[in-house]
């Protein structure tokens, strides 16, 4: 049985109290939540599908889309002395861990827009410009990758909300037309949207393309 050393139980804690925000911050989370919320906006309803649903679907989509890294960062971990590592761990050890986060770094540097990489990149210490490195660093690559998520979370919730959009006015200059004033607009219009939703196989689309923007 490997020994483990104590100070190995406490940077196991200190990872699990940051696993949620390592979640959002390298992994497609960010995306996948934020467009899935839009479509519950654009459906009209603030219940349906509910946060937990919200959630399992972004985790399940995410865990999806972030197999190979994962399956990359596991192979990367099998090579490595874990003996030593649990056993005897220093900054020399703990250096050794590199090789297990590349894939996520080659992850978020592979879908960061080069806009958001110059923007960052021009962010860091303009008091004292350093000379331009062949690879950002690790914050450089995570904030353009948080960035670059927010930005195509937008921009497919744009695209998303337009039939939404247009049923809403349909439904409402149809009502004005009729003189129905008393009725609720999104009575009428909420059903279309779920029946257009379904027929067009809504929730494979919105799957396809989150997997396929990767």
């Amino acid at each position: 049985m490997i020994a483990t050393h104590p100070l190995w139980l406490v940077l196991a804690s200190f990872a699990l109290a940051l696993a949620p925000i390592l979640l959002g911050t390298v992994t497609s989370y960010i995306k996948v939540s934020i467009v899935l919320t839009l479509l519950r906006s654009g459906l009209g309803t603030q219940s349906i599908p509910g946060a937990l649903v919200v959630m399992a679907l972004s985790m399940g989509i995410s865990l999806y889309v972030m197999a190979p890294t994962w399956d990359a960062s596991v192979r990367a971990g099998q090579a490595l002395p874990l003996s030593q590592i649990l056993s005897n761990p220093s900054l020399d050890t703990l250096k050794a861990l590199v090789p297990v986060a590349a894939p996520w770094r080659e992850f978020m540097q592979a879908h960061a827009g080069e806009r958001e990489l110059a923007a960052v990149s021009s962010f860091e210490f303009p008091e004292n410009p350093q000379p331009q490195k062949d690879q950002p660093g690790w914050r450089a690559v995570m904030l353009a990758f948080m960035l670059t998520e927010l930005r195509q979370a937008f921009c497919m919730g744009f695209v998303l909300l337009l039939p939404f959009l247009v049923i809403d006015l349909v439904v409402a200059n149809v009502l004005v037309g009729l003189g129905m004033f008393m009725v609720t607009p999104s009575m009428i219009s909420l059903p279309l949207k779920l029946m257009l939703f379904v027929v067009t196989d809504g929730w494979i689309l919105l799957s396809r393309g989150l997997i396929h923007s990767y």
